[in-house]
């Protein structure tokens, strides 16, 4: 049975509660235990490795974040969403274009 959209609207909001408590818990929710599993190791040691510079180590950990909820609610990590989004986007202004006679 497909979840209703206040269903999805809950689920999506857990999971992104989720990852603000900790890296990979919205692939977690998702049932992607290894993958979840992950990007908590990937933003551990993110975050380990840049401590001397705290502005890379908190953005490293927040890119981590993100691509885990982006995994999570779309399938695709977010290097795909953003190719995604720009081709339909470049389609859809390329096509409202208009040229004068």
């Amino acid at each position: 049975m497909p979840e209703s959209d206040s269903q999805l609207v809950l689920g999506n909001g857990l999971k992104l509660a989720g990852e603000a408590l900790i890296p990979g818990a919205s692939e977690m929710l998702a049932g992607n235990i290894g993958s979840g599993l992950l990007h908590t190791a990937l933003a551990v040691g993110a975050g380990a490795l840049l401590v001397g510079t705290p502005l890379l180590a908190g953005l490293a950990v927040l890119t981590v974040k993100a691509n885990s909820y982006s995994r999570s609610v779309t399938g695709q990590n977010l290097f795909g969403t953003a190719e995604h989004t720009a081709a339909e986007g470049g389609g859809r202004r390329a096509t409202s274009r208009t040229t004068a006679a």
